[in-house]
């Protein structure tokens, strides 16, 4: 249940509107916590700071937080307690959590970066992407004869 109208994360929106950031702009870990303080008090410092990382696209961390794709592709993590917006056009994609399923159909999360994976064999990424197409394209389906 939350505490205000609106959850943390859509409030963190929010805040980058009041901020009036723009591509390129930073905020502070700190910054964040007081503008929270200023107009939200009752949500605590800690819940700030895991939004902060489930918001931004490459904290590696974001995935213990329920990061959803797209809709939590706020920022861009600098350091520890310095984010920018998010630029899909110049930041590397965001990490995100995908399903595999391996070869006896047991389902497995797994933190994978787009351009991070790795394979021994090439008949290892073929079973892969096979068993994952949704990696490919959403939707995307194996024709069986």
């Amino acid at each position: 249940m939350a505490i205000y109208e609106k959850s943390t994360r859509l409030l963190m929106k929010d805040m980058v509107d009041d901020f009036a950031m723009k591509k390129g702009d930073r905020i502070t870990k700190n910054q964040a916590i007081a503008w929270f303080n200023d107009k939200y008090p009752k949500i605590k410092q800690g819940t700030i700071t895991a939004h902060l990382v489930r918001m931004s696209t490459n904290a590696k961390s974001r995935f213990h937080y329920s990061a959803k794709p797209i809709e939590d592709d706020l920022f861009y993590q600098i350091d520890g307690s310095t984010y920018r917006l998010y630029d899909a056009q110049n930041d590397p994609y965001p990490l995100v959590k995908v399903e595999v399923i391996s070869e006896d159909n047991s389902k497995n999360e797994s933190d994978v970066k787009e351009d991070n994976a790795e394979f021994a064999y090439e008949k290892d990424l073929q079973n892969f992407l096979s068993k994952n197409l949704a990696l490919i394209e959403p939707g995307l389906r194996l024709f069986e004869e």
